[in-house]
C-alpha cells in the first residue's frame, strides 16, 4: 500500500482530534471556567448528539455512495464544525456555548463517518492492521499537535486564534484528502440487511466502551485536575495540561504504531486485554499522584494501554466490517467510543462532590472491566484470510 495513499486516508484524523480532543480537553474547560459539573454535563450533551448523529450520517453515505464522491461527503458533513467553533468562542453565556459545542460535535461525528471508511475501502486484508496503525498514529499525532499548539495559545486565554488554528487545520486536511485518496464508486455488492451485524462486533463496541469510559473520564477532567495538584488557576493551566497531555499522546502514538506493525490475528485478543490492564494501573497510580512528574508518570502508563487497546480493537473491527456496508457498520462500531466519550462527562459532578480519588478509582474499575467482556467473547478477531468462523 503507498505511503501517499496511507497518508491521505488518515490525514482527515488530525483535525478530529482538534475537535474532538482540543476542543472539548482545552477549550471547553476555559470557555466554561472551573465547574467540573458544567464541563462534565455540557460535554455530555454534545458527544451524545454527536453519538446519535454518526450512524444514521454514516448509513446516508454508504446509500449515496454510488452518486456522491465519499470524499466530498465527508469534507461538506464536517465543515458545519467550523460555525460551531466560532459560535462556542465568540459569544458568552452557558446557551451559546452549548448550541456552539453540539455544532461542532455533531459535524465532527458526521466527518468522522466518512473518514472511518476509507481503511475499509482502500486498504486490502493485508495491510489493514498497518493502516489502522498509522490511523491511530495519525490520531493521538494530531492530539499532540492541538494539544501543544491551543495549550500555549490558552495559556493567555485566547480562545479566538485556538479557533483560527482549529479553522485551518480542518481546511488543510480536506484539500490533502481530495488530493491524495482516490474517488471511490460502489462495487456491484449487496448492502447488508440493517440488523444484519457481523459476528463479534458487538462485543468490540463493548469492550471499546468500558475501556474507554475510564479513560475519557481522566482526559475530561485532566485540566482540572492539573489545577488541582499544581495549585494553579483553571484559567492559567492551559500550557502545563496542554504540555503534559502533549507527552502523553507521544506515549499513545508510539504504541500504536508497534502494534499497528506487530499485531496478527491471534494476538488481537491479547493486545485489547493487556491494553486495557495497562491503561487502569495508569489511572490507579494518578489516585495519589502529586506535582507534574507524577501525574505524568501514571498518564504514560495509561496513554500506552490505550495505544495498545485502540489499534487493535480498530484491526479486529475493520477486518470484519464489508466494504459494502462500511458507513453503517462503522458508525455502529463508532458508539464504543462516542458514548464512552459522553458518559465520562457524568464524571464531572462526582468530581466536584467528593474530589478526583473517588473519580479516578471508579474509571480504573471500568476500565478494568472490559478484560471481562472481550475475554468472554468466542470471536478470534483474526484477520478474515484467517478466521476459522
Amino acid at each position: 500500500m503507498p505511503v501517499w495513499l496511507l497518508i491521505g486516508i488518515s490525514v482527515g484524523w488530525i483535525p478530529l482530534a482538534f475537535l474532538f480532543d482540543g476542543v472539548t480537553v482545552l477549550m471547553l474547560p476555559v470557555r466554561l471556567g472551573g465547574s467540573a459539573t458544567d464541563l462534565g454535563l455540557v460535554s455530555f450533551v454534545g458527544l451524545a448528539v454527536g453519538a446519535a448523529v454518526q450512524p444514521v450520517v454514516g448509513r446516508f453515505s454508504d446509500v449515496t455512495r454510488n452518486r456522491v464522491d465519499r470524499r466530498l461527503f465527508t469534507i461538506a458533513a464536517g465543515l458545519p464544525a467550523i460555525a460551531g467553533l466560532w459560535l462556542l468562542v465568540g459569544s458568552s453565556g452557558i446557551v451559546p456555548a452549548v448550541i456552539g459545542y453540539v455544532v461542532v460535535q455533531g459535524a465532527a461525528s458526521s466527518f468522522q463517518a466518512g473518514q472511518q471508511t476509507l481503511i475499509p475501502e482502500h486498504a486490502d486484508a493485508g495491510a489493514r492492521d498497518r493502516a489502522s496503525g498509522v490511523k491511530a498514529a495519525f490520531d493521538v499525532g494530531g492530539a499532540f499537535v492541538a494539544f501543544v499548539i491551543l495549550g500555549a495559545l490558552l495559556a493567555g486565554g485566547d480562545l479566538r486564534a485556538a479557533a483560527v488554528v482549529t479553522t485551518v487545520i480542518l481546511v488543510v486536511a480536506a484539500v490533502l484528502l481530495m488530493a491524495l485518496v482516490p474517488a471511490r464508486r460502489r462495487a456491484a455488492e449487496t448492502v447488508r440487511p440493517p440488523l444484519d451485524l457481523p459476528r463479534g462486533l458487538g462485543a468490540l463496541v463493548a469492550g471499546r466502551f468500558l475501556f474507554l469510559v475510564g479513560t475519557y473520564a481522566v482526559g475530561r477532567f485532566l485540566l482540572l485536575l492539573v489545577a488541582d495538584r499544581l495549585s494553579i488557576p483553571v484559567d492559567r493551566a492551559g500550557d502545563e495540561a496542554g504540555g503534559l497531555l502533549a507527552l502523553l499522546t507521544l506515549g499513545t502514538a508510539a504504541a500504536a504504531l508497534v502494534v499497528g506493525r506487530l499485531a496478527d490475528g491471534t494476538s488481537r485478543r491479547e493486545l485489547m486485554a493487556g491494553g486495557a490492564l495497562v491503561g487502569a494501573a495508569g489511572i490507579l497510580v494518578l489516585v495519589p499522584a502529586a506535582g507534574i512528574a507524577g501525574l505524568a508518570a501514571g498518564g504514560l502508563l495509561m496513554s500506552a494501554g490505550t495505544g495498545a487497546f485502540i489499534t487493535a480493537n480498530w484491526a479486529a473491527t475493520v477486518a470484519i466490517v464489508p466494504v459494502a456496508d462500511a458507513g453503517r457498520l462503522m458508525g455502529i462500531a463508532n458508539l464504543g467510543t462516542a458514548l464512552a466519550a459522553a458518559v465520562a462527562g457524568l464524571a464531572g459532578p462526582l468530581i466536584d462532590v467528593a474530589g478526583f480519588a473517588p473519580a479516578l478509582l471508579a474509571a480504573a474499575a471500568v476500565s478494568a472491566a472490559s478484560v471481562v467482556v472481550i475475554r468472554a467473547s468466542a470471536v478470534p478477531f483474526a484477520r478474515p484470510a484467517e478466521a476459522s468462523t
